[in-house]
């Protein structure tokens, strides 16, 4: 005797209810997650002006950075290799968080070779002085 074979029911799972309980579950990541804010330093940076009304001081304190050297003077001719902490202490030395708006900036041109970490080193060194940064871009 040759038995019938009954026809399996496949089972089927009701999908309905999984984008409710995606949405749910977006909400609750949406709520519950705390925001924080990346650390870094605040730098102040001159506002840009046009050329017309811009004045040009030759005694502006500028810091030139290579891959290897740090300069530091008021002007071209009294360019000098600096240390780091040197830098330091001349900038405290200048006094510029007592200074006006006008005497406090640090004009910074960097070189290419140069790494980010050194970069925000010396930004934040002149930053910490109470000084304020311009930076020179090459054209």
């Amino acid at each position: 005797m040759s038995r019938k074979r009954r026809a399996k029911a496949e089972a089927e799972i009701d999908v309905g209810a999984f984008a409710d309980i995606a949405f749910l579950l977006i909400i609750f990541f949406i709520l519950t997650t705390s925001f924080v804010r990346p650390l870094g330093q605040e730098v102040s940076i001159p506002q840009t002006e046009t050329p017309e009304n811009r004045e040009v001081d030759d005694q502006t304190p500028s810091v030139n950075v290579t891959g290897t050297t740090l300069l530091f003077g008021e002007t071209e001719d009294s360019m000098e290799e600096i240390t780091l902490e040197a830098l330091r202490d001349r900038l405290f030395q200048m006094n510029l968080m007592n200074a006006e708006d006008q005497d406090r900036m640090i004009v910074l041109e960097v070189a290419d070779e140069v790494t980010y970490e050194r970069y925000f080193r010396i930004v934040t060194l002149i930053s910490d002085a109470g000084g304020v940064v311009a930076i020179v871009e090459e054209n």
